[in-house]
């Protein structure tokens, strides 16, 4: 249940996720606009993953909604993974060491890790809130 992570989703907020950059009509999709993940550098890939997860419920709860009427004519969104990365992006202070991306951790000075307080504990994820497909 995506409950369970209502917390660390709060803590993230918008500066925490990754975002997206447009590119115009997706080969092989006529009317479509692709927009590439350009992932947080601070990221680790579990969270990554998790946010990836988190976002395909998200979608999903949209676009299920019963009684509720799709207008015509939108353009298809496709999300694809990408190498792209935002070093300019802020990490939050005081999540769990297993949040972070561990080179990019290695790489901060002793000061600024020092000032990230990451807690030694590691996040459990868990993947029991969405089955695995796609």
């Amino acid at each position: 249940h995506l409950s369970r992570h209502k917390r660390l989703l709060e803590a993230l907020g918008t500066q925490g996720m990754s975002s997206d950059e447009s590119d115009t009509e997706a080969p092989g999709h006529s009317r479509s606009t692709t927009y590439p993940r350009i992932y947080l550098k601070w990221h680790s890939q579990q969270l990554s993953a998790f946010l990836w997860r988190v976002d395909a419920v998200v979608e999903k709860i949209h676009a299920s909604l019963v009684g509720r009427c799709k207008q015509g004519g939108n353009p298809l969104w496709i999300r694809p993974h990408s190498s792209k990365y935002n070093n300019a992006a802020t990490a939050p202070i005081g999540f769990p060491r297993n949040c972070y991306d561990k080179e990019w951790l290695d790489s901060l000075p002793a000061r600024s890790r020092a000032t990230l307080q990451a807690k030694d504990v590691d996040y459990k994820f868990g993947d029991e809130f969405i089955p695995m497909t796609e």
